[in-house]
């Protein structure tokens, strides 16, 4: 048989094609497959709102939502890998929860920095400034302006403005309770946008500003800033400034103010009222006698028209009764009322008060939490204790 060479050639080169044919097919089925792949919509959290640092994780922080598997930058964590976690560091509305933004406790963080002060350091909320200056930088010199209204008049329109503190060296900024020596720093962060996840730069800003600041001008700033603080919070405004060199005669009228305040405040302390003790001497209740007149008139039987009217005077003799030694009560509470009848609403007879030692003659039938005392009038018992003349003599 005579071997046929341009029937070889068209049989390789039939396989080969049948070949090229078969891997075409093969790539196209595995590009199908992945494509089909990167395409499949897959369950992802992200943050429901801005989640503070130090913050556990709830369901009510997180919101589930669907991201093709094309667009996804890292693995996604499932619900039960971010439930009950605490944030390490601020997560922003629609980030995606990553590992490493996560942690199973608080991480107390080392803070090596150390801000130097000559006065006071004083960290104020950047807050509370109607113009808060993020260009600062540690070292810079500001003044603090203040306003307040003059009267406490809602309707008042006429405002005070004054500086309260010159000469403030800022030391340094607090970010989510960190000092920093930048107001502003810049991180990047991932978040779902448009069903994709998205990287993006983020400003970070400090939340106080941290001022090197003296004593007196401490005071004066909270003293204005409560002065004005109807107005929405916000009265204080910052300037930059240069450091001003204190005059020899600002400093000696500061001292004289100083000195001024120091006396005015001695002398207040010396005025203040300490109430004296109120004694209360040991002393007989001695009443005076009493003179009434009775008036009577005589009527005749066999005469009926005939009358004849007399006068007669009745001494009282209190001075005699009132002198028994035999049955004595004291007075205990630092007053008490002689009533007419024993009763708290009765007429008031006289007032006696504490040390009083009175005569009694009895215990009221009528209400025996009265005592009825030589001069007939009578005295509540939660007022008075029983006495002895002996017990008198000692006190005396």
């Amino acid at each position: 048989m005579k071997f046929d060479k341009q029937l070889a050639i068209i049989l390789i080169l039939l396989s080969m094609l049948l070949s090229a044919i078969a891997i075409s097919v093969y790539f196209y089925n595995q590009s199908q497959e992945t494509i089909k792949k990167n395409n499949q919509l897959v369950v992802i959290y992200v943050a429901k709102e801005n989640i503070p640092k130090d913050t556990l994780i709830e369901k009510k922080h997180i919101v589930q939502t669907t991201i093709a598997r094309q667009f996804l930058l890292t693995k996604p964590l499932l619900e039960k890998e971010i439930i009950g976690k605490f944030a390490k560091e601020p997560i922003y509305k629609n980030e995606a929860f990553l590992k490493e933004k996560l942690t199973e406790k608080i991480e107390k963080k080392k803070v090596n920095k150390d801000f130097n002060y000559k006065y006071n350091s004083y960290n104020m909320s950047l807050d509370l400034f109607q113009n808060p200056n993020y260009s600062l930088q540690p070292d810079d010199i500001i003044k603090i302006i203040t306003v307040y209204p003059s009267s406490l008049n809602r309707e008042n329109n006429d405002f005070q403005v004054q500086y309260i503190a010159k000469n403030i060296r800022v030391v340094g900024f607090m970010r989510d309770g960190y000092p920093s020596d930048k107001s502003i720093i810049k991180k990047k962060i991932k978040k779902i946008e448009k069903k994709q996840q998205v990287e993006e730069i983020v400003d970070i800003k400090a939340d106080e500003i941290i001022l090197d600041i003296k004593q007196d001008t401490l005071i004066s700033l909270i003293e204005h800033y409560y002065k004005g603080k109807n107005i929405n919070g916000k009265q204080l405004w910052m300037v930059k400034s240069k450091l001003e060199e204190e005059s020899d005669k600002d400093a000696e009228k500061k001292n004289e103010e100083k000195k001024i305040k120091e006396i005015v405040v001695a002398k207040k302390a010396k005025k203040k009222y300490i109430p004296k003790k109120k004694y209360y001497p040991v002393k007989w209740y001695q009443p005076k006698n009493e003179v009434s007149t009775k008036t009577a008139t005589i009527s005749y039987a066999n005469n009926k028209e005939l009358q004849e009217t007399k006068k007669a005077k009745i001494i009282s003799n209190y001075a005699q009764e009132c002198s028994k030694k035999d049955k004595l009560l004291m007075v205990v509470s630092n007053s008490t009322k002689l009533k007419k009848k024993p009763s708290h609403k009765a007429k008031t007879h006289k007032t006696l008060y504490k040390n009083y030692v009175v005569a009694y003659k009895s215990v009221s039938k009528i209400n025996p939490s009265w005592y009825l005392i030589c001069d007939d009038s009578y005295i509540n018992s939660e007022d008075v204790v029983i006495t002895s003349y002996d017990e008198y003599i000692k006190l005396k």
